[in-house]
């Protein structure tokens, strides 16, 4: 999983990331934590997903490449369902990543983000429906910094880097 055998997607979305702690919402495998982590860019990450089964692999995945717990944390969540938003850990969140599914399923996501601090990077990549997502950020007071899309494996995935107006 090292620079040369990541897929251009993950690349993509590693090249979005500011800080050194994120939140991956949605993780499934923690293929960008662990990726982001053995090449040195992030400190720490929040692996969450909906379920178990995918947790179970987040873990296998760290026990793979030799990765501690507390490194990258994985955590069976709802989205943002694993943090109270007073906790002093979700502020020293830098960037948080929704990738992998549905426009209007990021958008509720969003929608329960505690805002704990300004200046969080949001790294956000709909499968479809990426209009949907567009419209609630747009609602919502969020400002879109960058839009790409990418290819990899004869797939082309849009990635939207937004952030919270204050």
């Amino acid at each position: 999983m090292r620079k040369s055998k990541s897929d251009e997607r993950i690349r993509a979305l590693a090249d979005l990331i500011t800080g050194d702690i994120i939140a991956d919402i949605g993780s499934d495998h923690a293929y960008l934590p662990i990726w982001l982590y053995l090449n040195k860019k992030i400190k720490k990450a929040y692996a969450a997903d909906i379920s178990p089964n995918c947790v179970n692999r987040i873990r296998e995945n760290l026990k793979k490449y030799n990765i501690s717990e507390e490194e990258i944390i994985p955590v069976l969540s709802d989205g943002f369902g694993f943090f109270d938003g007073k906790s002093e850990e979700f502020g020293e969140i830098t960037d948080i990543v929704i990738a992998g599914m549905g426009g209007e399923t990021i958008a509720e996501i969003l929608a329960s983000y505690p805002c704990v601090k300004g200046g969080v990077n949001f790294i956000l990549q709909p499968n479809r429906k990426a209009d949907k997502l567009r419209e609630f950020l747009l609602e919502e007071n969020f400002e879109i910094i960058g839009d790409i899309i990418t290819e990899s494996k004869k797939r082309r995935y849009n990635i939207i880097n937004a952030r919270l107006k204050f």
